[in-house]
């Protein structure tokens, strides 16, 4: 899809292609990209092409600037097509209703939500302490017997992730919690077998409170955005702010992706000793 971006920009002048900054990210029948200083002429001759090159593509959104902000929010300008921001995105076998302006969503994830799903066992208690639409807990709660609870404090995404829950069968299966993750101590009770903090940018202010959550011999998967050059460097990055963790039996750390020049995505998977 990067190569269709650039294709399209050139098309209509050459020396705006090296403005091109990403590919193409499709969320249902809605397309985000990003521009690095093109034109705002060329770049809406470049939604239309996308349009026309990609035809389950109704409508065509540029990202201005980062992710911000405690939702991981992106600031969208249209392009091109429909002007709607809320679409069904389909993944692993599940359907998610997003709003791409309300809410996070990244579908460069799916592999790893699928992987963390894969990593359930049945009986397992999961608590997703930043659960947005739904998408890690949907996709563990379709594959596996397991008790899931999610956390989300965006209203929105919390409202999406209900409706989420009835789209694919699982209402009954997932209790959903608005609330900021850090009153979950106060708001649930017993431990958990499994935690999920997908929330890569906050992750590291929120570590105590999942130790105090998760059960004796239980999981944390803990994702954390980081500067490095290099996966060792990243990995190196991680394992220290861990070193607070005394509880630990075991770690292995995973490149999730690349998330921009010299920022990594990864995770560490913390095993924790029995009591």
């Amino acid at each position: 899809m990067a190569r269709l971006l650039r294709e399209a920009v050139v098309g209509l002048g050459a020396s705006e292609a090296t403005d091109v900054q990403t590919g193409i990210d499709v969320i249902g029948d809605l397309a985000i990209v990003k521009f690095s200083g093109a034109p705002l002429q060329v770049r809406e001759r470049a939604g239309e092409k996308i349009l026309r090159e990609m035809r389950n593509v109704k409508g065509v959104f540029e990202q201005e600037g980062g992710i911000e902000g405690e939702y991981r929010l992106r600031k969208l300008r249209h392009l091109a097509g429909e002007r709607r921001t809320t679409t069904l995105h389909k993944e692993n076998g599940c359907r998610f209703l997003v709003d791409i302006a309300k809410v996070y969503y990244s579908p460069r994830l799916s592999t790893e939500r699928l992987t963390i799903a894969m990593m359930v066992r049945d009986g397992e208690r999961v608590l997703n302490m930043f659960a947005g639409v739904g998408h890690f807990s949907i996709t563990i709660a379709r594959r596996r017997r397991a008790s899931v609870t999610s956390c989300e404090s965006n209203v929105e995404a919390y409202r999406l992730h209900l409706e989420n829950n009835m789209i694919n069968k699982v209402a009954g299966m997932i209790a959903t919690i608005n609330t900021d993750a850090a009153m979950l101590p106060d708001r649930l009770e017993g431990r958990f077998d499994r935690i999920l903090m997908p929330h890569p940018s906050r992750a590291d202010k929120y570590i105590g409170t999942a130790l105090s959550l998760v059960a004796g011999g239980g999981v944390i998967h803990y994702y954390r955005h980081l500067p490095a050059e290099d996966f060792e460097e990243a990995k190196s990055v991680i394992l220290h702010e861990l070193r607070v963790v005394r509880e630990l039996r075991s770690v292995e750390v995973r490149k999730v992706r690349e998330v921009g020049p010299r920022w990594l995505e990864v995770v560490a998977d913390l095993k924790l000793s029995g009591n």
